[in-house]
């Protein structure tokens, strides 16, 4: 007679069935956005705006993209400071290593490997190196909603959902940051959940804490930099603010990673919030694939040339 399979072993098999075709549900999607976005794409025009941009501006991009990772790398450092001192040349490595592992591998990769460097070189405990990386995210977030701040005053006629997605990030940070100093502040956490508290260290040390919020405020405004930077490269004539949007277009459209880099969802989120302002379509994607490449290629090219830190030891 055979044995019962235990419901969690249900479970995780049935995730693992369903993971294809919910890849290939996101593909479809993603493709029918793009399909819908391309109809208004004049050819001719995208490849005119590529052609013409200029590039140095496109190069003060790709050195601001590398200032904000830069940033996120302190940020990272001081976080994780209550589990392990790390030098601040290896986080950098670090950084690098996991931002170019994201560019080429869908899902969260680089924070995969992040945390498999930390736990090889470093022996920190995976379930540490998530807990830093939920605090980090939750930073992100609420800095973002701190740069978006503004917008309604600068951008009043807003589409609707601009306000919605503010309010919604602005709440899924305060949730994450409120069950962290929960599980933080806990006396004797459950053994299971012990390296998992421990990664939390940092929300028992304001100090710290407020030492990392306004370098993480400095690596978001950087971004904004890096947008308007590719938008004047390519000649697009919004206002300034409306690069605020591009930034939480993008950063909404890739909230959920489905394709390797984020390809496609990230140019979409470009077009997307850069038509309100008339901008066509073909020169919103042109900002659109600029901006993904002052992202990308320095970071992956600088990690191509330190590549021997994913092998060393």
């Amino acid at each position: 007679m055979p044995f019962p399979v235990p419901p969690s072993d249900t479970s995780s098999q049935l995730r693992h069935r369903l993971k294809p075709f919910l890849r290939a549900a996101g593909y479809l999607a993603i493709g029918a956005s793009a399909f819908l976005f391309a109809r208004h794409v004049d050819g001719h025009a995208l490849t005119r705006a590529l052609g013409q941009a200029r590039l140095s501006l496109l190069a003060v991009a790709g050195l601001l993209a590398l200032g904000q990772l830069a940033c996120r790398a302190s940020v990272f450092r001081t976080l994780i400071l209550p589990v392990v001192a790390l030098p601040r040349l290896r986080v950098q490595r670090f950084m690098l290593a996991t931002s170019a592992t994201s560019a080429l591998l869908p899902g969260r990769a680089g924070e995969f490997m992040r945390a498999f460097l930390l736990k090889r070189d470093n022996n920190v405990a995976v379930a540490s190196t998530a807990a830093v990386t939920a605090v980090e995210k939750s930073m992100e977030i609420l800095c973002l909603f701190l740069v978006l701040a503004p917008v309604p005053y600068l951008l009043p006629q807003l589409p609707a959902w601009v306000e919605r997605a503010m309010l919604g990030a602005a709440g899924v940070a305060a949730s994450l940051l409120l069950m962290a100093v929960v599980l933080a502040t806990r006396a004797r956490p459950p053994r299971w959940l012990a390296s998992f508290s421990a990664g939390l260290g940092i929300v028992r040390r304001p100090a710290l804490l407020a030492k990392a919020l306004p370098v993480e405020l400095g690596s978001w405004l950087l971004d904004f930099a890096c947008v308007l930077a590719v938008m004047r490269a390519v000649g697009v004539s919004a206002p300034a603010a409306s690069g605020l949007l591009v930034l939480l277009a993008v950063n909404l459209a890739i909230a959920i990673p489905v394709v390797p880099g984020n390809l496609g969802t990230f140019e979409l989120g470009a077009v997307a919030s850069l038509q309100p302002f008339g901008v066509s379509p073909d020169l919103g994607l042109a900002v659109g694939l600029l901006y993904h490449m002052a992202q990308v290629l320095p970071v992956a090219t600088l990690a191509l040339l330190d590549s021997r830190f994913i092998v060393e030891k």
